[in-house]
């Protein structure tokens, strides 16, 4: 192979892993922003739920929460799981954490 074929072939390489990495990257904010959605949208329903007691979520437990709920929205946890881990954290929320759960894992 000569010079300028060698260049050519190391620039291929490098842009087919760029794509490859920004597909990638685009993928992975789509599967967030439908997450987002989904999360945002549980949320609001929940409040707007007279019969809904809302969790007191300390400043600290907020990434919990998120990562908590999104973990049962990939259905890397069960339901069972994801009430279980909020009622372990917040005493008395079982039936919110239910809710959610019910609300986050909807089609």
């Amino acid at each position: 192979m000569n010079k300028i074929q060698g260049n050519m072939a190391r620039r291929a390489t490098v842009a087919i892993a760029t794509a490859a990495a920004l597909m990638s990257a685009t993928a992975a904010m789509a599967w967030t922003t439908a997450f987002e959605h989904k999360f945002s949208a549980a949320i609001s329903q929940a409040r707007a739920d007279s019969n809904y007691k809302a969790i007191p979520l300390a400043k600290t437990d907020q990434q919990w929460f998120y990562d908590e709920s999104h973990q049962l929205w990939e259905k890397k946890i069960t339901k069972e799981q994801y009430v279980a881990d909020g009622a372990k954290q917040y005493p008395g929320y079982e039936a919110s954490f239910a809710e959610l759960a019910d609300l986050l894992t909807a089609s």
